[in-house]
Parts: structure tokens; sequence; C-alpha cells
């Protein structure tokens, strides 16, 4: 429970007294404004109000300079005060019931306001926000004096009307008979009341005569600032709404799915420059009892071969980029194709990676019914991150010479996170063409947990009907981060909501000004549960 602090007391001297400088437009005086967050029956939402005594109550007692109406039930009598503290403001806490918060947390007693702090009375209360004018214009002289006469109105004398009026009642008792001590203090009360009034008069007078054209000229500057400053922000609201209005989630990932492609591998292939090898593997089905690999036959008893490839998800971003998982590029990378099973890939690799002039690349096509696109690609046209792959032993050839294998760094595990960080490529060899999918590297590494992400692909090939061109449509899954920003091997982690084909694909996110932007790649499964997938965040291709 909040306690009141022991080092505030209401002063007349901090209000009236501060209230009476700021009048004469005391030399270096400053004031402050709280700019109301919520619309109450004595202030509106957006309502500033300046500051110019050197303490301040706020509550729904009728004292309060800041006064909230009695709908605010959670909001005390005298809730809160702001103090001058030499050249500082600090908040102090009155309430015995309800606490006061300053930017979120609870203030025990007394803490110092800084430029910028949001002030809540309560929790689920209102809310002001405290602000200190910089240079010239946070001085008190800088505001009109008309003006200035109606905030000491409003702020010196509001909490000692009642006093005020109390003291005129005393006052015409003694001059009806009360003894003669009383009238003496009522008399010198009386004098200095006088003497205050005229030196008012006095100082009113030399400044209105010296300072009336710069009021007059600065008032002027403050009304045309403030109908400059209401153009902007109706602009802004109206800029906002043309961005947003008619655009549902619906209609975004409707928009965005003319930018996705299906990719589908045309052939695998060993070169040395001149000549091509087409690549195929075998399909087994079993193992003998020396626990060798049985495999599919023909009508002959031959063993069948299939020409090597799979399909996956690539999009086209609105700089040019067309981005995929490295694993849709590379994919014999990503795969065991060692010993009898792998047909001649698990030979073509070594190859490749123990003589220079040899090496594979794989041919594909990209999809796009909608945006009727079709690009023929090649994996030599990829940027790719190969700084974390590892060349292994795996052998010799016949003439002894080594022979080695490309794996991707640290290991081939299946549990290993380390492996998938590098698995993006993108190429711009697409003659020209751009999409309108936008990137967001900033969010993908800033996300918070439960953030709703939306994957468009086609898992096990679904939206791609009779592997016609004709007929792809991208399939759309729905799923949430599971933690806050990126693992330890730069991925996102995310429910499971994607499957083998969407690989490649984008994983979009909505963001609060209402755009649908691209914050990761769709790269794999987490095999320790069937909870969680991973994703590559796009900034890793920036």
């Amino acid at each position: 429970m909040a306690q009141p602090t022991n080092t505030y007391k209401r002063s007349l001297s901090a209000s009236v007294g501060a209230g009476m400088s700021s009048i004469f437009g005391g030399s270096g005086r400053r004031y402050y404004i709280l700019e109301h967050k919520v619309s109450t029956r004595f202030h509106k939402a957006g309502e500033s109000q300046e500051i110019i005594v050197d303490q301040i109550e706020l509550g729904r007692d009728p004292k309060c300079q800041v006064r909230f109406d009695e709908s605010f039930k959670t909001v005390s009598r005298r809730h809160a005060a702001i103090v001058k503290d030499g050249d500082n403001w600090k908040l102090v806490q009155l309430s015995q019931t309800n606490s006061t918060y300053l930017n979120g947390r609870k203030v025990q007693k007394e803490w110092y306001l800084q430029n910028g702090d949001e002030i809540q009375l309560s929790t689920n209360g209102p809310k002001l926000g405290f602000i200190i004018p910089q240079g010239e214009k946070g001085l008190v002289k800088s505001i009109g004096l008309s003006h200035r006469l109606s905030l000491f109105r409003q702020q010196a004398l509001r909490p000692y009307k009642q006093a005020i009026t109390a003291l005129s009642v005393v006052l015409v008792l003694a001059v009806g008979g009360l003894i003669s001590w009383n009238y003496i203090q009522h008399k010198e009360f009386t004098q200095e009341n006088k003497a205050l009034a005229a030196r008012f008069q006095r100082e009113l007078g030399v400044q209105d005569s010296i300072r009336r054209q710069e009021l007059a000229r600065r008032d002027a500057e403050y009304a045309e600032q403030h109908r400059q400053d209401s153009i902007r922000y109706a602009r802004e609201i109206a800029r906002y709404a043309s961005q947003t209005r008619n655009y549902s989630i619906p209609t975004l990932l409707d928009q965005a799915c003319k930018d996705v492609y299906f990719l589908q591998v045309d052939k695998v292939v060993l070169t040395d420059g001149n000549q091509e090898w087409v690549l195929n593997r075998k399909n087994p089905v079993g193992r003998a009892e020396d626990g060798s690999y049985i495999f599919e036959k023909d009508e002959n008893g031959v063993d069948k071969e299939y020409k090597f490839g799979w399909t996956g998800t690539g999009f086209l971003l609105n700089d040019g980029r067309f981005v995929t998982a490295r694993h849709c590029i590379e994919g014999w990378l990503y795969n065991d194709f060692s010993g009898d099973c792998g047909g001649d890939i698990f030979n073509a690799h070594t190859l490749a990676e123990s003589m220079d002039n040899y090496k594979i690349v794989c041919y594909l096509k990209a999809f796009s019914s909608i945006s009727n696109q079709v690009f023929e690609l090649k994996s030599t046209d990829f940027t790719i991150d190969r700084s974390k792959d590892k060349k292994i032993a795996v052998g010799v050839f016949e003439d002894g010479s080594p022979r080695y294998a490309r794996l991707v760094f640290p290991a081939r595990a299946e549990d290993s996170d380390d492996m998938w960080g590098t698995d993006w490529a993108y190429t711009t060899n697409t003659g020209g063409h751009r999409g309108e999918l936008a990137p967001d590297a900033a969010l993908s590494q800033n996300l918070l947990p439960s953030v709703k992400l939306y994957a468009l692909g086609f898992p096990q090939g679904i939206g791609v009907q009779d592997g016609s061109q004709e007929q792809i449509q991208p399939i759309i899954s729905e799923m949430t981060t599971a933690r806050r920003g990126l693992s330890s091997s730069g991925c996102i982690l995310h429910s499971s909501g994607t499957d083998h084909g969407n690989s490649g694909g984008p994983i979009m996110a909505l963001k609060d000004d209402g755009k649908l932007v691209v914050i990761g790649i769709v790269s794999r499964g987490d095999i320790r549960t069937e909870q969680f997938n991973w994703a590559v965040p796009i900034c890793s291709i920036y």
C-alpha cells in the first residue's frame, strides 16, 4: 500500500508566491506541460496544461489543480503531487489507498521526473505525459500575459479558495466586535494585500507597455504553429487511413501469393565445364542379410534409377531478389547419399569436392501462375553463405588421391541447429523482375513471443495440381513465434505449421501500421519435438 511522503507539505509560497513570480516574468523561471491522454469532464484527451507554479496536486478534490471527475473511482481525492525541487520536479505519492505509477513502475514515496515520462494514477487509471519545453520556449515569459493570469487563478488560488472565503467571514466578524488583537491582524493583512495589489498594478502597467507588441507577436506565432500542427496531424491521419483502408489480412495474404513461386528441379548434373552427366538415384525397398540395400527392380530385374530432384518454394522481393532455402538449391548437401543407396550422387559429390575442374550444378524452374512468370535458374546463379561449411576426408580414389566431401558445419546431425543458420540463398538473375513483398530485417531479429506468423508455400506439393503451371496456388499456414528474438544459431523458432515443400517459402508478419512484411524463410522442422519448426530470419541476407 502506498504511503504519503514525509517531505511534502502544501505551501502558500510554492503556489501563490511562485504564481506571482510567473506573472511578473521572473528571471529564468521555467514551466512544464501535462498532456492529458484520456478525456475527463474537465480535460479532453490530447489537451496540454501548462504548469507555472512550484507545486500542484492531482486528484478528485476540487482543490486539486489537475482535477478528475467522480467517474474515476480509483483516483483518490488527493492522489499525487508534483513539486519543484531546485531545478527539477518530482512526483510525490499522496494517496494511502491507490498507487501512482511512473513509466509503469510504482512510486513508493517520490521520484524525480524526466522529460517524456508518463504518469498514471492507479492501475488502469488516467495517464498524463510530462513534457519540459526546451530552450526559450520553456521559459514562463514565453507564455502570453493574459494566459499567465488565467493559469495563476487556476493553479495558485484554487487550493486556497475556501480558505480565502473563510478568512473573509472572520474579517467581517472582527469588524463586528472581535478582540482587538484579531482586528490588528486583520488590518495588517489588509494593508499587505493593498501593498501587493499596488505592486501588481505598477508591475503590470510597466510590463504591459514595454512588451505589448512582443506578446502579440508571440501569440500570433503560437496560433500559427498550432494551425500548422493541426494540418500536419490531419495529413498523417489521412495518410495512415489511406494505407490501411480496405486491407484485411486475407486481402494482404492474397496479394502476397502472386510473388510466391513453386520450385521444381529439372535436373542435377556433374560437369567438368565441357560435358554434363545427369545424376540419378536408386529407390531402396529393404536390406539383404548381409546388410546391403535391396532396390526397386524393373521388369527385367534390373535396379531402377530415378532422376535426382526435389521441389520447394521461393519468393520475389521488392528489391528484385529471388529468395529460397539453400537446401532447395544444393539438396545433395543435406541428405545422406553415401554407399550404394546414393547411386552416383555420392560419387559425384566427392569428385566435385576433390577436383577443381568438376562441380555439381542444379537446374530448376520457378513457376507462378498468378503473376504468369517462369524463371529458369541454376544453383550457380545464387549467392550462398558457405563460411560454416566443412570439408572432411572420406577415403581415397583408385589412383590414391584423397577423396573429400562437403558437410554443413559443424556436423550433419539432424538435431544440430548450427547447420541451418546458413540455410538461405538468393539470386537477382530474374530478368529485372521485382515483386511487391517487402522484407523487414530489423523486425526479423527482434520478434516477441506469441506473434502470429503466416507461411506461404506448397506443403507436400499441395497447391500444384497435376503439375500444371496454370493451376499453381500457394497454401497459407498460420503459426506463432515460440520465443523472443533469435536462437544461438541465429534462427527463428515458431510453432509447427510448415511441412516438406514449404521449404524456402516466405514467413510473414503484420506490423502495427497494417503492413504485411517478410521476416523469415521456411527452413526445417525440429525432430526433437513435433511442436516447433525453424526459420532463417530475413536479416541473414541483408
